[in-house]
């Protein structure tokens, strides 16, 4: 058997793997399962088939190449048996979490014996981190139980369940093993369109960044990371949003990339005395959940509940 496989959120904390000379093959796990359909009950191949096309609809790259790279990363994955050990390297911030549900959820269902998996929960950024502070989490890996592996299904049907209730429940909830889940998912929450203003935390946060001041998209992104508890929004995710908030429907900000501000509706909006969604036509998913003007259900931010 190979030595191990070392499965972690992107290439980032990959190359930092290597770097520290931890030796096994590396997988990164490329996708941000906050952003687009993840239906209820579909394989991990079925999965991946419906992220590759809702990535490419949204400018992230060609279907064929995105769909080759899901296939390839599946393929590896499938192939955990063949190696001594997998060790799962994941954060704590929102996108991190959910990948963690979806792979201990497939590596699962190849019924490895005990103890040939370990995960590596970090509440630091992996890709941040230097040589000698990487290097003492490997010893600290913790092997994934039955426990582990039944609280990580069970928080990953709740995501996929076209019910945002069952959401809410995960969010209500400490996982066995998964010390970080809890907070992630109640971040996701806040994701839903809000009872006050029809826009998202991220969208809100995004419009709050353009308030204060002219600044090129990047500044923009770091603005609004300042105000996460955990950030998760890749950058490339920020500018499809902003793309979304310009948008001819109910725009909320325009003017050109160093040089954005907020519409007369998008004052409006951010003061509360707009709902942007009589404007625009929400058409989003979230998990399991697809967010359509017939379906729509919105987060209670003073209440923390849906309503």
């Amino acid at each position: 058997m190979a030595h191990a496989l070392h499965i972690t959120n992107g290439d980032g904390a990959l190359h930092l793997l290597g770097k520290a000379g931890i030796l096994g093959t590396r997988l990164a796990w490329r996708d941000a399962l906050n952003d687009g359909p993840v239906p209820f009950g579909f394989s991990l191949e079925k999965t991946s088939e419906t992220r590759a096309h809702y990535l490419a609809s949204r400018g992230y790259g060609s279907p064929i190449k995105l769909i080759h790279d899901f296939e390839r990363r599946d393929a590896q994955l499938r192939r955990a048996a063949e190696f001594e050990e997998v060790v799962l390297w994941f954060e704590h911030d929102l996108y991190d979490q959910l990948q963690l549900l979806q792979v201990l959820t497939s590596v699962e269902e190849l019924n490895l014996e005990p103890g040939r998996v370990a995960t590596i929960q970090s509440d630091e950024y992996l890709a941040s981190m230097t040589v000698d502070e990487i290097l003492p989490l490997f010893p600290k890996r913790r092997t994934a139980t039955a426990a582990i592996f039944k609280s990580a299904r069970r928080n990953w049907e709740r995501f996929t369940s076209p019910s945002p209730n069952d959401l809410y429940a995960g969010a209500g909830e400490d996982a066995i093993g998964l010390p970080f889940l809890r907070a992630a998912l109640q971040r996701l929450c806040e994701e839903y369109p809000s009872t006050r203003d029809g826009l998202s935390r991220s969208q809100r946060q995004a419009l709050l960044a353009v308030t204060q001041g002219a600044a090129r998209e990047d500044e923009l992104f770091t603005r609004t990371q300042a105000r996460e508890e955990a950030s998760f929004l890749g950058s490339r995710a920020f500018g499809v949003m902003l793309d979304e908030l310009r948008a001819k429907e109910g725009a909320l900000i325009e003017g050109e990339e160093d040089g954005l501000f907020l519409t007369a509706l998008g004052r409006r909006v951010l003061a509360g005395d707009a709902d942007w969604l009589d404007e625009h036509r929400i058409d989003r998913w979230v998990g399991g959940v697809h967010l359509v003007p017939q379906n729509l259900t919105r987060w209670d931010e003073d209440a923390t509940r849906f309503a």
